[in-house]
């Protein structure tokens, strides 16, 4: 317990809220939001902003200023993996689930419970995915790939974007059912240019 206790201060530390540089009054306002996030029970947070503003870095400062610290925070980039190696990662499959899968393996909603999964680039997942984790999120519960048995978790979802989801779903290329899902409460982290007053603190 000590240790892990340990762990949770270095990692708030370094990732929590006071780490995130930004005192323009356009920060201000997402730091605000931020807080209020944390202390709430908001199970699901949508973080837009153009590449390179930190979402990472917000998604981890709420985790870590919540009372979910001492649970895992897992992060994962949609774009990184293929479909079934993607869906692998973030539900786990049962052994023999296909050719590769020679043991059981937990996936990321499974290892995080109680904690936070935060997903990258959401705007990128296939369709077939997005319909998967609509369920997770609707249900909090999913099964192993290959699995018959519902495995129900308590879990915070953070999803990250940098593309326009509105735009995604006119040309049906993301769900507008897992939008309305993901969109209870959304932070928009402004770019660089529109808090210039914040520039001499990253220099």
């Amino acid at each position: 317990r000590r240790e892990v206790s340990e762990h949770v201060r270095e990692a708030k530390s370094r990732f929590g809220l006071h780490n995130v540089m930004g005192k323009s009054k356009a920060m201000e306002r997402v730091l605000e939001l931020v807080r209020k996030v944390s202390q709430s029970g908001a199970t699901t947070v949508l973080i837009r902003g153009e590449s390179g503003t930190g979402k990472d870095m917000i998604a981890k400062a709420i985790h870590y200023d919540s009372d979910r610290a001492e649970r895992p925070f897992m992060n994962i980039t949609c774009t990184a993996l293929q479909d079934t190696l993607l869906e692998s990662e973030l539900f786990g499959h049962e052994r023999g689930a296909f050719t590769d899968a020679k043991v059981q393996k937990k996936g990321l909603f499974e290892l995080a419970d109680g904690g936070t999964v935060f997903l990258d680039e959401i705007g990128d997942m296939s369709p077939t995915l997005q319909a998967k984790l609509l369920r997770a999120l609707e249900e909090r519960a999913f099964k192993r790939i290959g699995g018959t048995t519902d495995i129900r978790v308590n879990l915070r979802v953070m999803a990250a974007t940098n593309r326009e989801l509105e735009t995604l779903i006119t040309e049906k290329k993301f769900r507008e059912d897992l939008y309305y899902r993901l969109n209870v409460i959304t932070i928009d982290v402004p770019p660089v240019r529109d808090r210039r007053d914040d520039v001499p603190q990253f220099v």
